[in-house]
């Protein structure tokens, strides 16, 4: 009878420790995934920090070059309004050259539309998998693939305004009177598309910026 008493003290001694060990490898468990569910938090908010300025950046970069397109656009108007004979070299020459009003019809300089480094960061990151929200993960992939569209078209534009403009050098150093300089890529409004699409990206990025600040990771 004692025999039996004590293995079952035994067996009850053995079980409570059992149940001390096993509450201590949850709480230790759930500490564990508290912190990095936390930590993971921490991340994804200084990830969408980081986003939100560089969208912020690039949506400054698409708005300043539309409106420096806006004098080319006013030029591709003169041509497009007034007949070649009626040209006035004075006001050739005032659409030619950059300043205060935007960029005139002889530039042709490559510009940087927008930076992807922050999303390339949270692109490798192993940060990103830990984002519920997947339409939200949607909507900044479709920004910056929109972004990188609208700069490789802006890109072909200039090359091809470029090499317009050497091979019209190249004939007036022959000898001949060009007086509607760049005039096939400006009767074309080739300025007015470039514009629209740099508009166009802005407001896309602005409305996925809003949706990035309206998110509980940010707030």
């Amino acid at each position: 009878m004692n025999k039996s008493k004590k293995t079952i003290r035994e067996i009850v001694r053995y079980f409570r420790e059992l149940s001390i060990i096993i509450a201590g490898i949850a709480i230790t468990v759930g500490i564990g995934f508290w912190v990095n569910n936390n930590n993971s938090q921490k991340d994804l908010k200084q990830y969408f920090e980081a986003i939100i300025l560089e969208l912020n950046e690039n949506v400054e970069n698409f708005d300043n070059y539309a409106r420096g397109l806006q004098k080319s656009v006013r030029y591709s108007n003169y041509l497009n309004s007034t007949g070649t004979k009626s040209l006035n070299q004075d006001s050739i020459d005032y659409y030619a050259f950059d300043n205060e009003d935007g960029l005139g019809w002889g530039n042709w300089k490559p510009v940087i539309l927008y930076k992807k480094d922050a999303f390339e960061m949270f692109k490798f990151s192993g940060t990103m998998r830990q984002l519920d929200d997947k339409e939200l993960l949607l909507s900044i992939w479709r920004v910056y693939q929109v972004m990188e569209s609208v700069q490789n078209i802006i890109d072909s534009d200039l090359e091809y305004k470029k090499d317009e403009g050497l091979r019209e050098r190249q004939r007036i150093d022959n000898g001949e009177q060009i007086v509607a300089r760049l005039a096939w890529f400006y009767i074309n409004d080739v300025p007015k598309s470039m514009a629209i699409m740099c508009e166009s990206t802005a407001e896309s990025i602005r409305e996925t910026v809003s949706e990035l600040e309206k998110s509980k990771i940010v707030r």
